[in-house]
Formats: structure tokens, C-alpha cells, sequence
């Protein structure tokens, strides 16, 4: 599937020094929890999730967040944030089976 890892984020474009702003991001990503089976043969579909999302702004830790099968397919996350400077954020996910991906976006401070 090669839509796997695709992401959406939505920052805003601009904000106050100082200001808190949301974070929201959707990864298109199956979750499977490896408790499923295949309607067709029966068999269990393996387990495939993300484990790691970790936020960056201006290669500065935010957030680290650590999940597991439990999160539903095309997961959806959101943080707050207080900004003081200009900048890039940057998202970096990763999932069971050694997929690694990343998203970034551009946040202006005046």
C-alpha cells in the first residue's frame, strides 16, 4: 500500500509571540492489531501500527508520543504548543515494521 505513512498537518501560518497554537496531524496507516483475521482465508493479519510520533521545533524536542495497537486505523493527533520564534516543525513517526516517515510545516512568529 503505498499510501502508508502519508501524512496531514495543519499548523497555523502565523501566530503571536508567545501565543499557544494547535498542532493536528492525520497519517494514513492501517493499525492493525494483530487480533484480526482475514475474512478470505482466516488467517490473523499481522500486527502494523505506529509506536513513535515525536515533534521537533527547530530540531528542539516538543513532544515525544509512544503508541500502540490500541489506535485506530488513519490515527489522528493533536498537541499545543507555545511558540516564541519563527520556525519549522517537524514530525517524525515511525511504526512496527520499520517504516519511518516525516512531515514538516513552517510556523510564523511576529
Amino acid at each position: 500500500m503505498a499510501t502508508i505513512g502519508r501524512a496531514v498537518v495543519r499548523v497555523p501560518k502565523s501566530a503571536s509571540k508567545g501565543e499557544v497554537v494547535k498542532i493536528q496531524m492525520v497519517i494514513t496507516h492501517p493499525m492493525e492489531t494483530g487480533l484480526r483475521k482475514d475474512k478470505k482465508t482466516g488467517q490473523l493479519i499481522p500486527a502494523h501500527y505506529i509506536t513513535k510520533v515525536e515533534f521537533l521545533f527547530n530540531g528542539k524536542k516538543v513532544t515525544t508520543l509512544h503508541t500502540g495497537a490500541g489506535v485506530s486505523k488513519n490515527p489522528y493527533f493533536a498537541i499545543k504548543m507555545k511558540v516564541t520564534e519563527s520556525g519549522t516543525l517537524t514530525i517524525k513517526y515511525e511504526d512496527n515494521k520499520g517504516g519511518k516517515w516525516e512531515k514538516s510545516a513552517e510556523i510564523n512568529v511576529s
